[in-house]
C-alpha cells in the first residue's frame, strides 16, 4: 500500500498535468475507536478507518478545491479542482506558503497505540461506569465517551513543502448528575486526553464530575445582586475563550468583524491576563509539527499582560494584511484551510482558587455556563447550569437557575483574579477567573 505522502505527491503531479500552476495536496488517514456512555450504560461501540485527500489547484491567482475518500477517484478529483479554479474569481492574496526548516515535534505518536483494540476502549469506558457506581448509587453518568484516534497526516505543495507525521490521541470525558428521590443535581462535565496509552487515566475526571454532581444536590434559589463571579475553566471556555478566538482570528479582522481589528499593542484585558497558543505544547491535544498548509507550528502570545500582541494568521490573511504568517491554518482534508487555534492557554495566576474565593463577601462560583458573548457587542446573558453561592469568603451552598449577565469586553478588562490551578477543556487549558460587576439574578 502506498504511503500517504506518496498518494499526495501523485495527486500533485496529476493536478499540474491537468493545467494547475500551483498545487497543494493535504491527506489524512485516521483510525478511530469510539465507546459512548449514555444513561449509566454503554450504548455505542464503533471502529472505523478512512483516508481523505484534498487538493487546492491554483490558476493565475484563482483557486479551486476538491476532495475524495476514494483512492480510485483521485484523478477525477484533481481534474475537478482545476476546473473549479479556472471558473473562480481572481484574488491577488491566493498564494501558497514556501518551505520553512523546522524540527518535528516529538511525543505526539505512541507506537503502542497501534495495538489498542476496541476491547481496550470498552474496558476504559466500563471503568468510568464502575467508578461512578462505587462512589454513590445516586450518581448517573448521563453522557460520556472514551475514544482513540490514530493516524497520519501529510501535506505537499508545489513550493517544496513535503511533510508527514503520525499521531495518536486518547480522549475521554464524563457528564455526571445525581438523583435523590425527586431531586436532581446540576450536571458536571469533565474532560481529559493524552497522547500515550500508558498515561490513560479516566479516574480523575470521572471522580471530579461525580463529586461536583453530588455536591450540587440540594441546590436552591440563589440571591439577586450585582457583584463578583468566579468562572470555572469550563465556564470560562464558554464565555471568554470563543470570544478571544473570534477577535484574534485574522479572517475576522480582514472582514472588519473583529472588535480588536485596530487594537494591536493596545490594552484589551486586565494585566493579569496572558493568552498563548502553542502548537508545540508537550502532550497537547492540538499539538502538531505543521498546520493545515504545512507551515511549522510555534508558540504565539496573543495577549501579554492585557495587551493584544498578535492575530492568528494563515497564508491568505498574512498576505492580505501584510503581516507574518503565524502558522494557524486549520481544517481537514475535506475543505480549504481556515484559521484556528492549536493549544489555547490562559496562563496561570499567582493565587489559588481558594484565595480568590476567600476575598469575596458575596458572589457566585459558576461551574457550568449556558450562554455565549455576542462577538460584536460583547454582551452576554446565560444560565449558570452549575453554581454555588459564596458568602463571607466561603462556598455556602449550591444554587440553581441563576442568570448571569454583563459585557465580556468590560469583564476582561476589570477582571480581578486568575487562579494558579488550571484544567484542560478540549484543546484549551484555562484557570479560574474572578469577574467584577456582574449582574446575578436568582431563578
Amino acid at each position: 500500500m502506498n504511503k500517504l505522502i506518496d498518494l499526495c505527491a501523485d495527486a500533485l503531479d496529476r493536478t499540474k498535468q491537468k493545467g494547475a500552476g500551483e498545487v497543494e495536496v493535504y491527506g489524512e488517514s485516521m483510525r478511530t475507536i469510539t465507546v459512548a456512555i449514555e444513561k449509566n450504560d454503554l450504548q455505542v461501540s464503533r471502529a472505523q478507518k478512512e483516508t481523505m485527500i484534498g487538493v487546492r489547484a491554483f490558476s493565475e491567482k484563482r483557486v479551486g478545491f476538491a476532495s475524495t475518500n476514494d483512492p480510485t477517484a483521485i484523478d477525477e478529483m484533481c481534474a475537478d479542482a482545476v476546473i473549479l479554479a479556472k471558473a473562480s474569481p481572481t484574488d491577488e492574496n491566493n498564494v501558497l506558503p514556501c518551505r520553512e526548516v523546522s524540527d518535528y515535534v516529538s511525543g505526539i505518536y505512541d507506537p503502542a497505540a497501534q495495538d489498542f483494540r476496541i476491547e481496550d476502549a470498552i474496558e476504559q469506558a466500563v471503568r468510568m461506569l464502575d467508578i461512578a457506581r462505587s462512589m454513590d448509587k445516586r450518581l448517573i453518568l448521563g453522557n460520556g465517551e472514551f475514544s482513540v484516534h490514530i493516524g497520519t497526516r501529510a501535506l505537499v505543495n508545489s513550493n517544496g513543502i513535503s511533510s508527514e507525521e503520525s499521531e495518536s490521541l486518547f480522549v475521554y470525558y464524563a457528564l455526571a448528575t445525581a438523583r435523590d428521590g425527586d431531586e436532581v443535581s446540576n450536571m458536571d462535565y469533565q474532560f481529559d486526553a493524552t497522547r500515550r496509552a500508558e498515561a490513560i487515566d479516566v479516574e480523575p475526571i470521572t471522580r471530579r464530575a461525580c463529586e461536583n454532581a453530588l455536591g450540587s444536590l440540594g441546590a436552591k434559589k440563589g440571591i439577586s445582586f450585582n457583584g463578583q463571579v468566579i468562572l470555572s475553566p469550563n465556564a470560562a471556555q464558554s464565555l471568554f475563550a470563543s470570544l478571544i478566538l473570534f477577535q484574534a482570528n485574522a479572517k475576522n479582522v480582514l472582514r472588519g468583524m473583529s472588535r480588536w481589528k485596530d487594537a494591536l499593542g493596545s490594552t484589551v484585558a486586565s494585566d493579569l491576563i496572558t493568552v498563548v497558543d502553542d502548537g508545540r505544547l508537550p502532550n497537547g491535544v492540538g499539538t502538531a509539527s505543521f498546520d493545515r498548509e504545512g507551515v511549522p507550528h510555534k508558540r504565539l502570545e496573543l495577549i501579554t499582560s492585557g495587551r493584544l500582541m498578535s492575530f492568528m494568521h494563515n497564508t491568505y490573511t498574512a498576505m492580505a494584511l501584510g503581516m507574518e504568517n503565524t502558522g494557524h491554518a486549520a481544517g481537514s482534508a475535506r475543505s480549504v484551510p481556515g484559521i484556528g487555534p492549536s493549544n489555547f492557554e490562559i496562563l496561570p495566576g499567582e493565587r489559588s482558587k481558594g484565595e480568590l474565593i476567600a476575598e469575596i463577601d458575596q458572589g457566585v462560583l459558576v461551574t457550568r455556563f449556558s450562554g455565549r458573548a455576542d462577538p460584536v457587542s460583547g454582551d452576554f446573558s446565560g444560565v449558570a447550569k452549575g453554581g454555588y453561592l459564596i458568602e463571607n469568603g466561603r462556598i455556602s451552598r449550591p444554587i440553581r437557575g441563576t442568570l448571569i449577565a454583563g459585557n465580556a469586553f468590560e469583564a476582561l478588562k476589570s477582571l480581578s483574579g486568575v487562579s494558579s490551578e488550571r484544567e484542560r477543556v478540549f484543546s484549551l487549558t484555562l484557570p479560574y477567573l474572578r469577574l467584577e460587576g456582574i449582574s446575578i439574578t436568582a431563578g
